[in-house]
């Protein structure tokens, strides 16, 4: 069974979550309270019927106990015939019809209305009790948004005025994530040392002199004298303590809040140089604007902990308020059918001539279900898939990748870490692996495709997203569930998805026609993975590795199936949702594809192919508007021949990916031949489409309800053995001359003629 969050815990977020800089949570939480408006409206409908009906009810039984014939006492002087027994028959059926209405809406007001009004009223209530505390939550996120911005402004001006005045200034980057004191201990955090130093001062301890803080130090630690001085001498330079004003012999400990002195070196001399230079203002200024810049740095710095705190408050807020709001929709509808269940009830015990009418109602009752009109709405009136989008600190002068992991693009985590697959997945899969040996199958089917509360993982997500190395021992107190829950949110708040937003539409090409050949399919797979900029291939391919593991041991086709399920809007996804792409089964035939063949798409061959596109020198395009169509390919010619003999020019300011799609990605138009010059159609070598020819009829088809062939085989296959290893999608060495410029020389051609519109 695949767990999943509830429908509008997915749904009503942001569309434009990829673009938006700060996370905007009012789009989808305007628009669902727009719609349980209309809920509420409808139960005042409904009510409000039931009230005319039971009013009506009563008039009529009134009416009936009413009629009183005139004369009736007419029928006294005939004792016995039998005219006046049949009309007392016809009077008694009144009286008995006007307590039957009587009865009946009797009824009615206390099984149908009666709930319903409680209901309705309570239903109201929870609804503006939770709107205003989750709106206060929102409005309190974006007031201190607005702080951030003000603080980013002022360090950023605090650093632009420095470097004017001082642009040799550079600043000092600690070792990432090390605390160092003396050459014997290294700490991760400030908390680390903190404890560490509860076994230096006992509670009573206010001030310790120095020789008991270095008889303290070699007894517990068994630290040498040289080392020990080394050790009080980073203590006092972190700021951990201080000598008193009585002695310099003598040290106090600073409180937890206190901040480290800084390390820059022009920092350090600041006093001694204004000391010495107090009639000169120009050295003091510039000490003053280092001073200023960094007391900027730590207010932003702290500003943005706040605020990325807070918004993580109000995604959990959110999925709470979702949450209860959709088990309130699904109690409201189950209510409401009760209430007609029980209408039609009261009127088939009361009237049984008209049974079979009101039995037809109960039935039709039975087709209402709660669950289907939650999906229901969630059809109609869904804005965006869950996406979070992180507060980053940004330094001015290092960027964002040395001082938090979660959010950080990674090309610069793969720079900073030195690694093409971050720590946290790399690590994370081998923990989550070690621990499938000791876990059942129902265990291990469950721990990608069960979603746990979002605070827990966001408790997990604050605790490493301090700087520090991920290793496998920091991760092994956390168990496979939480592991797999963190690795989903880190995927989810990179800036953009692994297979990246430009692949989205060649994806949905190769998808997009019915009976396509697989081997075909499997190549294009291959071809559009090996654009992909480095980290995010090795990335891509370590998480299928580890699923395809995970599936071969089980050979479980429905774990594949989950798995798809799960995480093919986490790792393929567009940049703007939509109410087309939102029902796209692309991605998760995407990822289904990739599990099941894995060993085939990611080769030898693959890699290399993909360490050549990944070097290839970004190919710039010059602007150009021609007057006609001759003067655009008379350019276009220009520039395929300047291209295709290596003088293609290069702009380190403007680089991008060029491939075979750089095309595509503006339109799934394919030009014809007739368009391109006749040197290039004749010179081209003639090779079938990678792509097939786009056909909507298959874009939103359920993996699960393709049936797979089980006769196809991939002849010839991907990967050939090694003593004939060639890649099965480059072309035939002996039939291309300079067949090692031909890739190049294939893409600057393509590249040259198809410009992306918007560049």
């Amino acid at each position: 069974m695949v767990h999943h969050l509830h429908p509008f815990q997915e749904s009503f977020w942001s569309p434009n979550a990829t673009l938006d800089t700060i996370p905007n949570f009012k789009i989808g939480f305007e628009v669902l309270h727009k719609k349980l408006k209309q809920s509420s409206d409808e139960n005042k409908v409904i009510a409000n019927y039931i009230k005319q009906r039971i009013a009506i009810e009563k008039a009529h039984s009134a009416s009936l106990s009413t009629i009183n014939p005139e004369n009736k006492d007419i029928f006294e002087t005939d004792v016995g015939a039998g005219l006046k027994r049949c009309f007392e028959v016809v009077r008694a059926e009144s009286d008995e019809s006007a307590k039957e209405h009587a009865i009946r809406a009797e009824n009615l007001h206390t099984t149908a209305l009666d709930p319903l009004l409680k209901f309705s009223i309570r239903y109201d209530r929870v609804i503006a009790r939770a709107k205003k505390t989750t709106e206060d939550q929102i409005n309190h996120f974006e007031y201190l948004v607005k702080g951030l911005e003000q603080s980013k402004i002022i360090y950023q001006a605090k650093c632009k005025a420095l470097l004017a005045v001082r642009p040799d200034y550079k600043y000092t980057l600690p070792v990432k994530g090390v605390l160092k004191l003396g050459d014997t201990f290294t700490f991760h955090s400030r908390e680390e040392i903190f404890i560490w130093l509860n076994d230096l001062y006992f509670e009573d301890d206010l001030v310790i002199s120095q020789q008991c803080m270095l008889e303290r130090l070699k007894e517990s630690k068994k630290v040498e004298g040289d080392h020990c001085s080394a050790i009080i001498k980073d203590l006092i330079q972190l700021n951990f303590i201080e000598p008193t004003k009585n002695s310099s012999l003598e040290y106090k400990r600073m409180p937890k809040d206190s901040v480290p002195k800084s390390a820059d070196k022009h920092t350090e001399a600041r006093s001694f140089s204004g000391f010495l230079n107090r009639w000169g203002s120009s050295q003091s200024k510039k000490d003053e604007l280092i001073e200023d810049m960094l007391v900027a740095d730590r207010n932003y710095r702290s500003t943005v902990e706040k605020v990325d705190k807070n918004r993580t408050l109000t995604e959990e807020a959110l999925f709470m308020h979702y949450e209860e709001l959709e088990n309130l929709e699904l109690e409201r509808i189950q209510t409401i059918k009760d209430v007609f269940i029980s209408m039609a009830a009261s009127l088939s015990n009361t009237i049984p001539r008209c049974k079979e009418t009101f039995d037809n109602m109960m039935l039709y009752q039975e087709t209402l279900k709660p669950d289907k009109d939650v999906q229901f709405i969630v059809e109609q009136y869904r804005t965006g898939r869950f996406c979070p989008r992180p507060i980053l600190y940004e330094n001015y002068f290092h960027g964002a990748a040395s001082d938090q992991l979660f959010g950080v693009p990674l090309e610069e985590v793969a720079r900073v870490e030195g690694t093409m697959v971050p720590h946290l997945i790399s690590e994370g899969l081998s923990v989550i692996e070690s621990g499938y040996s000791h876990s059942y199958k129902e265990e291990m089917d469950v721990v990608w495709t069960t979603s746990l509360p979002l605070d827990v993982v966001h408790k997990t997500r604050e605790e490493l997203n301090h700087g520090a190395p991920i290793t496998a021992d920091c991760l092994q107190k956390y168990d496979q569930l939480l592991l797999s829950s963190l690795i989903r949110l880190y995927l989810l708040e990179l800036p953009d998805c692994l297979f990246t937003f430009e692949l989205y539409e060649p994806c949905k090409l190769v998808y997009s026609t019915q009976d396509q050949d697989k081997l075909i399919r499997l190549t294009s797979i291959t071809k559009l993975l090996t654009t992909l900029p480095s980290p995010n291939y090795y990335t891509f391919e370590a998480i299928i590795g580890h699923f395809y593991k995970l599936t071969k041991e089980q050979k479980d086709t429905k774990l594949i199936q989950a798995l798809s399920k799960s995480f093919s809007h986490i790792l393929v996804r567009p940049q703007i949702e939509s109410t087309v792409n939102a029902y796209e089964r692309h991605p998760q035939r995407l990822i289904q594809d990739l599990i099941e063949n894995y060993e085939t798409i990611f080769t030898k061959e693959a890699h290399q192919l993909q360490e050549e596109n990944s070097t290839r020198p970004s190919i710039v395009i010059p602007p150009k508007k021609p007057n006609s169509m001759d003067d655009a390919s008379s350019v276009r010619s220009t520039n395929s021949f300047s291209m295709m003999n290596g003088r293609a020019s290069v702009d380190s300011s403007r680089t991008r990916r060029s491939s075979i799609l750089s095309f595509m990605r503006s339109s799934q138009s394919t030009p014809t031949s007739s368009s391109l010059p006749s040197s290039v159609l004749n010179n081209a070598p003639r090779r079938g489409p990678a792509i097939p020819i786009i056909s909507s009829s298959t874009l939103f088809e359920d993996p699960d309800e393709i049936t797979s062939d089980s006769t196809a085989t991939l002849t010839p296959p991907l990967s050939t053995p090694s003593n004939s290893r060639k890649s099965s999608f480059e072309p035939n060495k002996s039939d291309i001359p300079g067949h090692t410029n031909y890739m190049i020389d294939e893409l600057a051609s393509l590249d040259s003629f198809f410009e992306d519109e918007d560049d």
